[in-house]
């Protein structure tokens, strides 16, 4: 009996192991499972996400995240509120591979909680900790912000800036280099191109966001058919051809 039984379950064991193994293709196409999940609870926290927004498939956003409207988190952001609340108010765009996390408490005995005001643009690759973002800001690619420190409304970082805990940046200013020093007031032109920049970022997002739709918007850019201009025609024509074909009897 024990002769019979061994090969059996040597066989079972086989075919689970192999039915364990990921699938690598599909025909032709690799055949990849993604277990990500870009917006996740944690404990009891759960993110709250406004309207009009687009959160890239790989972004990430977990625990105490308040999102308000008309949002944009790119490819591969990670905006974490497991220690505290991050608080996210309309128009901001965090961009790709960017970090947004919160520490336990801060010195000072002040929150700890991370929050950005309105129409604020965040580049690529940029950490943000447990700092106060104001309105109409603008933080370069790599930038730092750490604990404690607070940009008032109209700061510029310039790329590469890093301010360090507790930091003062002055409402419009544009602060450079490690760690972050004065260079100059913010000028109108300055303000005119940011502007354009963010709004750029939102033209790009929207297209972005039209491509997970069950049906992509190549048909926008498709001239119509003979279908699409008169499609009495085209169903009266088909008639007469199936007729012809014997497919049709009258």
């Amino acid at each position: 009996m024990k002769k019979l039984i061994r090969p059996l379950i040597g066989l079972i064991q086989r075919s689970f192991q192999q039915a364990a193994q990921p699938v690598p293709f599909v025909g032709t196409q690799p055949f990849i499972i993604s277990k990500h999940r870009n917006i996740m609870a944690l404990y009891d926290l759960s993110p709250e996400i406004g309207s009009q927004h687009f959160i890239a498939s790989t972004a990430t956003i977990i625990g105490d995240v308040e999102l308000a409207s008309q949002c944009v988190v790119w490819y591969g952001a990670v905006l974490r509120g497991d220690l505290n609340g991050i608080r996210i108010l309309n128009r901001v765009i965090i961009g790709e591979r960017s970090v947004l996390h919160t520490a336990a408490s801060l010195p000072n005995g002040m929150p700890a909680v991370l929050s950005i005001g309105n129409n604020v643009m965040v580049q690529n690759d940029c950490t943000l900790y447990s700092c106060t973002i104001g309105d109409n800001c603008f933080i370069g690619y790599r930038s730092i912000i750490l604990e404690g420190a607070k940009l008032e409304d109209g700061a510029v970082l310039a790329p590469g800036t890093v301010v360090p805990p507790g930091r003062l940046i002055p409402s419009n200013q544009l602060w450079a280099g490690n760690p972050a020093q004065y260079v100059r007031d913010v000028e109108e032109k300055d303000l005119n191109q940011l502007s354009y920049v963010i709004g750029n970022q939102f033209g790009i997002a929207r297209e972005h966001d039209y491509e997970y739709l069950p049906y992509n918007s190549a048909y926008l850019q498709k001239e119509n058919s003979p279908e699409d201009s008169n499609p009495e025609l085209v169903a009266t024509l088909r008639q007469y051809e199936d007729w012809e074909e014997g497919q049709v009897k009258l």
